[in-house]
């Protein structure tokens, strides 16, 4: 994933910079946590002051544009709503736990394999034998 800041408008008042972003990718659209990631790397920020607000993509593109805030202090952060603060938090938790999943994954032990399993054939009945003698009268 590339990501191209678009505009960066410093915010004195409210304690924060705003940055409108577009993000190249391939495959699926990325998630909000490695999106806020990558971003906070870009920008040399604090990633618990970073808060991404949006993230939009049309169907079937492989870019996208967002608007991220980042702050100078937790005070200033105070200002966000808090479904925003909640939804970056929830972002790194899945990846956390996709991390550690993977972890996992590549510890569990190794099963063995079982052994073959040998066919049981059925005894068949030759049809002579099978068949029902109807009387006439």
């Amino acid at each position: 994933m590339e990501i191209e800041i678009i505009e960066k408008k410093e915010n004195p008042l409210l304690g924060r910079t705003e940055v409108k972003f577009k993000a190249a990718f391939m495959g699926a659209t990325p998630s909000r946590g490695e999106v806020r990631k990558k971003l906070t790397a870009i920008l040399n920020s604090n990633k618990e002051l970073t808060v991404l607000d949006k993230f939009e993509n049309a169907y079937g593109s492989t870019t996208a544009l967002g608007y991220a805030k980042v702050y100078k202090d937790i005070k200033a952060l105070k200002l966000e709503p808090e479904y925003l603060i909640k939804r970056n938090k929830d972002a790194d938790e899945k990846i956390a736990a996709k991390k550690a999943e993977a972890k996992a994954e590549d510890k569990a032990p190794v099963k063995p394999a079982e052994a073959p399993v040998e066919e049981v054939k059925a005894d068949k009945a030759p049809l002579e034998e099978a068949s029902v003698n109807v009387k006439s009268d």
